[in-house]
């Protein structure tokens, strides 16, 4: 059946029931659609839910399909309704309709972050008062997300969009972790604004990510007393497992899109590896000099190289991999 038809009929009053359940069976197929695509561009993690796409679907969008004592769906009959379906075409109708659902899908997945984490829900709340109050980003829906651009310049939208990953590390460089949501909101506006290679247009959720990421670096993390539960042999295996993991994890991100070649990348980790086992381990009290740590298996590397094409990611890359580390270490302890 048509969606224009489909829609006549939902907006005529009390629809059989063959009708709505066609209905829904299309808006579960749509927000199916759009959760899969957040799921492979890795902007909805698994973790974070508990049943499989198919049901969480379902489960976004419900609230859609609450029915009066006549049968009609309510919010589908009053969303339909501001539409003249005789001036509008079977395209336009659909792009109506995935607007509804992906909208619903969107406040859906930030209620169940939410849930599963409230601190990454405070943030998106503190970001949402932040763009309101300040009103130094303007709100923007693209391919069915939530994102934000600033105001008053050049979007770049055909420009590829920035990684998570490097977007975090020039934060990193500018924020001290300790600011307020609106600080860190202006950072964010002056980086985007100051750049040229990437879209101004980045997604809601991953600002929130990134900010939870900086916020959790600033937390002061105690280390792990290495004793007989727990051998230093034990400890160091379990190191190398999180770095090898942690490696594998990224490779794609830094090799496979060209930003480091796969032996250099290997040097990241080796590195790391070692300064985990100085600074948890053997507890030094002083973490080792990564540049030190590379030029020993890159005599070639100056420290003005280093600086510019290496120091960020490997001290990113690190901060990970210590952060990993202390949270298996004390699954043994």
């Amino acid at each position: 059946m048509e969606l224009k038809q489909l829609i006549t009929d939902l907006r005529s009053g009390n629809p059989p029931p063959r009708i709505i359940n066609e209905f829904i069976f299309l808006c579960r197929k749509i927000a199916l659609v759009q959760l899969k695509r957040k799921l492979s561009s890795g902007r909805l993690h698994t973790e974070f839910f508990k049943s499989p796409p198919d049901d969480i679907a379902l489960d976004c969008i419900a609230d859609l399909f609450q029915q009066d004592h006549a049968g009609n769906l309510i919010q589908i009959k009053t969303y339909f309704e501001s539409l003249s379906l005789d001036n509008i075409s079977e395209k336009d109708l659909l792009t109506h309709l995935r607007r509804l659902v992906f909208a619903r899908v969107n406040q859906s997945i930030f209620r169940i972050y939410n849930e599963a984490d409230p601190a990454l829900g405070k943030i998106l709340r503190n970001i949402k008062l932040s763009l309101e109050a300040l009103t130094n980003f303007t709100e923007i829906e693209r391919f069915g997300e939530q994102c934000i651009a600033p105001c008053s310049c050049e979007t770049f939208e055909h420009l590829p969009e920035v990684e998570p990953s490097d977007l975090e590390l020039e934060l990193r460089q500018c924020a001290n972790c300790s600011e307020h949501i609106p600080a860190l909101m202006a950072k964010l506006s002056v980086y985007l604004r100051d750049q040229t290679v990437h879209s101004r247009i980045v997604p809601l959720m991953m600002i929130a990510k990134i900010f939870r990421s900086l916020y959790f670096e600033a937390q002061v993390s105690p280390e792990i007393t290495i004793d007989d539960r727990l051998t230093e042999r034990d400890a160091s295996a379990i190191l190398h497992d999180v770095c090898l993991k942690l490696m594998n994890e990224n490779q794609p991100s830094y090799v496979g899109k060209g930003k480091v070649d796969d032996l250099v990348f290997k040097n990241y980790f080796d590195v790391i590896e070692e300064n985990l086992n100085a600074t948890i381990i053997q507890q030094d009290g002083e973490r080792m000099s990564f540049f030190t740590s590379l030029k020993t298996l890159m005599p070639e590397l100056t420290e003005k190289e280093y600086k510019k094409k290496h120091k960020s990611r490997v001290e990113y890359l690190a901060r990970i991999a210590h952060k990993q580390a202390l949270k298996e270490l004390r699954k043994h302890v």
